[in-house]
């Protein structure tokens, strides 16, 4: 077990393990130092126990790259590789429906990922609204999870008023068609397009971008009203499984260090 902890294609570095631990400590509410020897022993040996049964939890996805259209042997390989949630590219910048868009949707339910998305690129200068029902159109009789906005584009206009109005429908009318919605963006765009203070979309989903190759939120700083991300766009053009893939990662159920938690309160520690 420990040597497929140390070999995985996963990655998980050493920074994932300190970023666990202190995430560990933090969830536990111990303070470490009116503990003896004999106690921080305990505490390690429970925080690294439960951060090596949580990498069977821990997830990692792909978001679709353009032009983008996969075929079966590609999935099967994310698969073996414990990559099992996907983003297909909807709708580009340059007002049109990606032409890959069904064939994609189709190819991804029938391997059985566990999580399905969509993204869209918004078409600033066209009409918010339409954008979104004509992906909808397309797209709406198959089973995927969210739609993903894509903040990071060109096209934004100079009065932040305005691009808020247009985000507001755009996510109004995503929700009329009884999807969820989610952000995908970095700090500077967003505080950029919209403003510093600009916080309404700060209860939907945030994937942040940082293209560090480092699989883990140490480098999250909070801005837009989110205090902690869904997930993290954290690596573009990662070649293999026949393509280029932009990979993204999400952590794994806090449940483990819920239960953690109650461990060391029954043993008093």
């Amino acid at each position: 077990f420990l040597f497929f902890f140390f070999s995985s294609r996963r990655r998980h570095t050493r920074s994932s393990l300190v970023s666990w631990a202190r995430r560990c400590v933090q969830e536990t509410g111990i303070n470490a130092e009116y503990m003896g020897f004999i106690q921080r022993m305990i505490v390690k040996f429970l925080c690294l126990f439960a951060f090596l049964i949580s990498l069977s939890y821990e997830k990692l996805g792909v978001l679709v790259p353009p032009p983008g259209k996969i075929n079966e042997d590609e999935l099967k390989c994310l698969l073996r590789n414990k990559v099992d949630m996907i983003v297909i590219r909807g709708f580009t910048s340059d007002g049109k429906v990606d032409k890959n868009v069904v064939a994609n949707l189709k190819t991804a339910i029938a391997m059985n990922f566990t999580e399905i998305d969509v993204s869209i690129s918004p078409c600033v200068p066209c009409e918010p609204d339409k954008q979104i029902l004509e992906l909808m159109k397309e797209i709406k009789p198959f089973n995927f999870t969210r739609v993903w906005i894509n903040i990071n584009v060109p096209g934004w206009r100079e009065f932040k008023a305005f691009n808020q109005g247009f985000l507001e429908e755009m996510i109004a009318t995503i929700k009329a068609q009884s999807k969820p919605v989610g952000i995908l963006t970095t700090k500077f765009h967003w505080e950029d397009y919209f403003g510093p203070t600009y916080s309404k979309q700060s209860t939907e989903p945030l994937m942040y971008q940082n293209f560090d190759k480092k699989p883990n939120f140490n480098d999250f700083v909070p801005f837009g009203g989110w205090k902690t991300p869904n997930s993290k766009h954290y690596y573009s053009g990662n070649n293999f499984c026949k393509a280029n893939w932009e990979e993204y990662y999400k952590p794994q159920d806090i449940s483990i260090l819920f239960y953690l938690t109650k461990i060391l309160s029954l043993i008093h520690i």
